[in-house]
């Protein structure tokens, strides 16, 4: 969604896309004189100042779902987040060639540093802000592939299929790879930790939480540092694109997350996160055991295998190692605060 147009992208004349441009022009009344490009994001250079164009592959009826609660949100007064423009038809996004496309105001603005404590704090904040603005949502209609209220018992039942299927996927190989061996090194650990997290799902109040219409919410779902964008009036979310309808604690276990793996497991951190978090959102009692379970179930480990057994992304052996060893060092330091936030919370 944002990029340094002066280190990534060049400065072109609307000539070089001028069918696109003609078409941005005739929806919104605007006169566009310059673009940049990186990928699916076009910075366009108007009278107006600054916008961002950005193209989605998604349906019409998802991208209905997601332009109209950004929209939302605005409406119950969050400012947080980039609501797409509306077109001179009154819709937030159009549809040109074989894609859709939604603009939007430039947010100047550095990327979210996890590292920095600070940031991690006024962005636990404004995903409370988030989420309490987004109990004004009706979230009606929601397309199904956007709804994951009471369905995490059986994604993570899935997923501890799928990760006994990369176990075996692992053991078949008649010479076994670097990434074979280090996965299948730490299956068992790992997927006890995510037998016992579906089990504590299972004995929480999760069923009664996704019941509770306060718990239910419009969730970001991909807080990594690039889709928070800091700018003078606080963190800005972006990038929509993997929202969905569900538990707010979702969403902040995500969070959580990040922080942990990039810190080390640091207990302090947790706290400042969490305390950040309930300042806007009160806890209560039901709502530890239920992330506990978010962060009990080894997400990291799921999805690395999924990367590269199932999905075959066209990584390198030795990028697919590093990234494992990154984003699950420390296994005893993770193990220790999950005792931690089990004898503290749950």
């Amino acid at each position: 969604m944002q990029f340094t147009v002066e280190a990534q992208g060049e400065w072109q004349g609307v000539q070089a896309a001028r069918e696109l441009i003609g078409e941005v022009k005739e929806r919104y009344d605007l006169e566009v004189t310059q673009f940049a490009q990186d990928g699916p994001i076009y910075v366009l250079e108007t009278p107006s100042g600054r916008k961002v164009l950005k193209e989605s592959h998604l349906s019409e009826f998802e991208l209905d779902y997601i332009t109209h609660s950004l929209a939302d949100l605005g409406k119950q007064g969050f400012r947080s987040a980039v609501v797409p423009l509306v077109t001179n038809n009154g819709s937030r996004f159009f549809r040109w060639e074989d894609s859709h496309y939604w603009l939007m105001e430039w947010v100047k603005g550095r990327h979210c540093d996890y590292f920095n404590e600070s940031d991690a704090v006024v962005v636990a904040k404004a995903l409370g802000r988030l989420h309490g603005a987004s109990q004004g949502i009706k979230f009606d209609p929601v397309p199904d592939t956007r709804w994951l209220l009471g369905l995490w018992p059986m994604h993570f039942s899935r997923r501890l299929d799928q990760m006994k299927l990369f176990a075996r996927q692992a053991r078949s190989r008649s010479v076994p790879r670097s990434f074979d061996r280090l996965y299948l090194r730490d299956f068992d650990r790992y997927y006890r930790q995510a037998v016992s997290g579906l089990e504590k799902l299972s004995d929480s109040h999760y069923p009664e939480l996704c019941q509770d219409l306060s718990s239910r919410a419009f969730c970001h779902r991909d807080l990594a540092y690039h889709n928070i964008l800091m700018d003078d009036d606080g963190p800005k979310f972006i990038d929509f694109d993997h929202s969905m309808v569900d538990l707010g604690l979702h969403d902040l276990a995500d969070l959580l997350l990040r922080n942990l793996v990039l810190l080390g497991w640091k207990w302090e951190r947790a706290t400042r996160v969490l305390n950040a978090y309930s300042s806007v959102i009160p806890l209560d009692h039901r709502a530890y055991p239920v992330l506990e379970a978010f962060l009990q179930f080894p997400h990291e480990y799921w999805q690395i295998g999924l990367q590269y057994y199932y999905e075959k992304q066209r990584w390198s052996e030795d990028y697919f190692l590093a990234r494992y060893n990154r984003k699950l060092k420390s296994p005893h330091l993770r193990q220790r605060f999950l005792n931690t936030f089990a004898q503290m919370f749950a």
